[in-house]
């Protein structure tokens, strides 16, 4: 059994293992689906260790508890919403709205990647300890200050139109969040075809 330690503090030497995040990964994708399926509070530790064909009492090895699961799985969406502010090609683009379009096309690709924790993260984030939630939602922030960011530059160069780019920054990031919140009412449409009309309904609301 490793030793006891807060979620939030620095990797274990047996974290820094390959196999062992391996290992972790795995229960961690197994146990969304089954959040996604059943619902957290329903879905128990012996389910997971079932999903995952690791014995309970191994299983604590790698996770703490079903909440650290949770966590871990909002963790693995912002990862990826992470990377898309730290791409330098976008990050370089001088134009507002060909830098507004290539994070829309991005972040509309990873919502069709990660429909099941996306929807699990509007769903079930209250679920977690309130130390946890405050740090998702730290980071949600983080994401749609980002969006602004990018909106008041266009603003600056007359790109844009709007009131208020703080609003218009959360509208747009739950508009990237429509196929995973709305995808039985939207199977009529490719996947490209869904990220050509969320972005030109996006860009055609901001557009001076």
């Amino acid at each position: 059994m490793r030793t006891k330690k807060e979620i939030d503090g620095g990797p274990t030497s047996a974290e820094k293992n390959s196999v062992f995040q391996k290992r972790r990964t795995q229960i961690i994708k197994k146990a969304a689906k089954l959040f996604a399926k059943k619902g957290y509070a329903q879905t128990s530790m012996r389910e997971i260790s079932k999903a995952t064909g690791i014995d309970l009492s191994n299983l604590y090895y790698f996770i703490e508890s079903k909440e650290e699961i949770l966590f871990r799985v909002f963790e693995m969406i912002h990862r990826p919403e992470s990377s898309v502010f730290e791409n330098k090609a976008i990050m370089a683009l001088e134009d507002p709205a060909e830098q507004l379009r290539a994070v829309i096309r991005e972040m509309m690709r990873f919502s069709f990647r990660y429909k099941d924790e996306v929807l699990l993260l509007y769903r079930e984030s209250k679920q977690l300890p309130k130390k946890l939630l405050k740090e998702i939602l730290a980071r949600e922030s983080g994401f749609i200050r980002q969006i602004e960011a990018i909106l008041r530059k266009g603003l600056e160069k007359k790109a844009f139109a709007m009131e208020d780019p703080a609003f218009t920054a959360g509208m747009i990031a739950y508009e990237l969040s429509l196929f995973p919140l709305r995808s039985w009412n939207l199977k009529h449409f490719s996947k490209e075809e869904l990220i050509q009309r969320v972005e030109s309904h996006i860009m055609g609301a901001i557009l001076a």
